[in-house]
């Protein structure tokens, strides 16, 4: 069976594909509340939809926003099941890049690597090749990072070639405590 072609100027995708995408990058996790509520922005140079296997690809040039969400990378594939639930979205890249504000009191995570995999069955995104994941000063490297959604918890593993590093920055000074004085008071 031959898949359908939409060109990115002559037609559009289906609604149902673009809340699968929806689906597939929002997590409550990583997003702020606001971003659901904004449009979703596809582009990329083709774009391919089979229904029947329930899978979606972009290749070339590949960018997704919605709010403060930007993922992109040189080709994403969707997965979805019977009922058209997502099942996951993988971004390939040199880098894959994925950026997100989750905390309004926080700059932005950003996360690069050469593979970016989000499993919406298990809730987690797995960053595979020269992974990075960051926000503010702390940094998380290595040649894979997993983030578990559900359980709000990170690992990072290394090979037998690269190993782990985890940057945590000093914890800033409360505003308003007052300074340590030096010398008696009378």
């Amino acid at each position: 069976m031959r898949l359908p072609v939409v060109e990115p100027r002559r037609g559009r995708i289906r609604a149902g594909l673009a809340a699968v995408l929806a689906l597939s990058l929002q997590t409550t996790a990583w997003a702020l509340p606001e971003d659901s509520r904004q449009p979703i922005r596809i582009t990329a140079d083709h774009a391919t939809m089979d229904e029947g296997r329930g899978e979606a690809a972009y290749r070339g040039s590949v960018r997704i926003t919605q709010g403060t969400l930007d993922v992109q990378g040189d080709t994403l594939t969707l997965k979805v099941d019977k009922e058209g639930a997502l099942t996951t979205a993988r971004t390939l890249g040199k880098p894959a890049r994925y950026q997100q504000k989750t905390d309004p009191a926080k700059g932005p995570v950003v996360a690069t690597a050469d593979e970016i995999l989000f499993d919406n069955v298990n809730s987690t995104v797995t960053l595979i090749g020269n992974a990075v994941l960051r926000q503010d000063a702390a940094s998380f490297t290595g040649p894979r990072i997993v983030y578990s959604i559900a359980r709000k918890q990170i690992e990072a593993s290394g090979n037998g070639s690269q190993r782990v590093e985890l940057v945590f920055p000093p914890q800033q000074r409360e505003a308003g405590k007052p300074k340590a004085t030096t010398g008696s008071s009378k």
